[in-house]
């Protein structure tokens, strides 16, 4: 639970971002290749790429409540990306802003009754590479709004905002901000999908 929006931050880019095959008769120069659902534009300097996707996933995992139920997740991404390629080929940044927008497909619910709220988040996530082209060698910035939780009529449940960085091995190199649901301040949205 501690981690969870980081991961799900993380693993969703990551999913949406550099996990497409590239397509076929793509420029394989660039290092490493960019999905197929980008484009991309080499000018002075090197390549940059922009594309638009979007994506979905069901019963993710966020913790557990002291209630005796998991608390699971819905969600559906809409992602504008852009990747920065040096004048060798190999990408050296990259920039992913993605948002999950308050609707019923967005949603933190009880895995016992299903009981639910919705969430929201607008984020974007600053890569850059220490060996170009290495993803290994990752440090990512999140910068935004991580979650955002009302209940229905009242107050707020979640509120997860600010800056969130990560080194490459993935532990926390930067955190301003609140971040309940990262760090498990769970209680009030327990008591909520109770």
């Amino acid at each position: 639970m501690h981690t969870r929006t980081a991961i799900r931050s993380l693993a969703v880019a990551a999913a949406l971002a550099a996990g497409a095959p590239a397509p076929a008769g793509a420029d394989t120069t660039l290092n490493p290749p960019p999905p197929d659902f980008y484009t991309c534009q080499t000018n002075g300097s090197g390549t940059v790429c922009h594309g638009k996707i979007a994506g979905s996933y069901v019963g993710g995992f966020d913790g557990t409540c002291p209630q005796g139920f998991d608390i699971l997740e819905n969600g559906f991404v809409q992602e504008t990306a852009a990747r920065y390629y040096d004048r060798d080929g190999n990408l050296v940044r990259r920039v992913v802003h993605d948002r999950w927008i308050a609707t019923a497909q967005n949603i933190l619910y009880n895995s016992k009754t299903g009981k639910s709220v919705r969430f929201t988040t607008d984020i974007t996530e600053f890569d850059t590479f220490a060996v170009p082209g290495d993803f290994g060698t990752v440090s990512a910035r999140f910068v935004g709004n991580h979650y955002s939780v009302t209940a229905p009529g009242g107050g707020l449940l979640v509120h997860d905002v600010g800056v969130l960085g990560f080194g490459p091995d993935g532990s926390i190199v930067e955190n301003h901000g609140p971040k309940m649901l990262l760090f498990g301040d769970t209680a009030e949205l327990c008591a909520a999908l109770a």
